[in-house]
């Protein structure tokens, strides 16, 4: 029988901002996350809620994301303000190392003056630099970027609806369901005899830095390109004075080079050298590293890049697959499908039957807290 309005599979960051949403409208909706809240991308993302200011950078220059998603950053801190104990940093910035030429300033001035950005990048004076990029950068420009940590954004998300969310699918029915279980959809399709051909892997090797480092959130553009991408993270343990230890997630370029290198030790290498040529002021003595690996799913494309924005796609007359693409449009995603519902199933339904006890599911653990950790040299 059936209990539910939709059934949402998936619990990161796509399902939960659905769910959420879907919830408020006044539909009974649920969700199944048959591992652990946040597994997968969302738990291992960088947490920059991205304003378009990366797209318009030479050698990127998607101007159809930039469109989409210029409005994120104002819109995350406007609708979820109980998303605020998870932010780390208001603001990312963008800075150029010292060897930078007038070509990657040129590019820099280009983009100060874009008018499709909404968080442009505004220059900043060099008693300002965060204390990383002192004795680092050239130049560094900040854009009203908001970074969040992946952990609390997941706990403050789930909270209102834990009760609704579960473990397995057994004993709910639902008019229409929906795929945002990210790679997992893949499995999900081919479980209901659907082509997983419709979703493509798009592979990240991120390296985490741990030491006596201090905060950064920000791209140093190489080669008009986001050669790096630093973001503080949490690394979920303990310090020898009892507080939280932090360190650096590093993306970019070089987790998408590295990406299908089977050496880690070369990957490792290669971000050691990286960090003391993009960054030389800031000491590696005494610090470790470690890798992980990720999987950016999205909707597939013919040449297998990046969609443009969110990707709902309907496989059956009750059924949708959904990938946001980027962490930044899951409100996009929620949007969608919220208006999709409203098309499809008109008003919300009058149930007799109780949903059953949810046991309860447990937020992912960071993929560095178990990882094994090496001396930089």
């Amino acid at each position: 029988m059936t209990n539910l309005d939709v059934l949402i599979f998936g619990g990161g960051i796509a399902g939960l901002w659905t769910l959420d949403r879907l919830r408020r409208d006044g539909w009974r909706a649920a969700l199944v996350e048959k591992t652990a809240l946040g597994t997968g991308q969302t738990i291992g993302a960088q947490g920059i809620i991205h304003g378009g200011g990366k797209y318009a950078l030479r050698g990127v220059q998607d101007f159809a994301a930039v469109k989409v998603i210029r409005e994120m950053p104002e819109r995350w801190l406007r609708e979820k303000p109980e998303l605020k104990a998870a932010l780390s940093s208001p603001r990312c910035f963008l800075w150029l190392p010292r060897d930078a030429g007038l070509v990657q300033r040129g590019l820099m001035a280009i983009v100060e003056k874009a008018g499709l950005l909404s968080t442009k990048p505004v220059p900043v004076d060099e008693q300002e630099w965060p204390e990383a990029l002192r004795g680092s950068a050239s130049a560094v420009w900040s854009m009203a970027e908001p970074v969040f940590r992946a952990k609390p954004l997941i706990e403050a998300l789930s909270a209102p609806h834990r009760g609704v969310v579960y473990r397995t699918s057994d004993g709910l029915s639902a008019r229409l369901t929906v795929l945002a279980a990210g790679e997992g959809n893949a499995a999900l399709l081919a479980e209901r005899g659907r082509d997983a051909q419709m979703m493509q892997r798009r592979p990240l090797c991120m390296v985490v830095v741990r030491g006596k480092l201090p905060p950064l959130f920000g791209h140093c553009v190489i080669g008009g390109k986001t050669g790096l991408t630093i973001t503080t993270c949490d690394l979920g343990l303990r310090s020898a004075t009892g507080g939280r230890e932090a360190g650096w997630q590093v993306g970019g370029e070089i987790a998408e080079q590295c990406a299908n290198e089977t050496d880690l030790a070369r990957v490792r290498a290669r971000a050691v050298d990286e960090l003391r040529r993009y960054l030389p002021s800031v000491t590696l003595d005494g610090a470790e590293m470690t890798t992980y690996r990720a999987v950016r799913a999205e909707a597939a494309t013919k040449d297998a890049r990046r969609p443009s924005g969110t990707n709902v796609v309907r496989v059956a007359p009750d059924l949708v697959a959904v990938w946001p693409t980027k962490l930044a449009l899951a409100p996009v995603l929620a949007d969608e499908i919220a208006d999709l519902v409203r098309v499809e199933l008109k008003t919300p339904a009058t149930y007799d039957v109780a949903l059953p006890p949810s046991g309860g599911v447990a937020v992912a653990p960071y993929p560095w807290e178990n990882a094994e950790w090496h001396r930089v040299r």
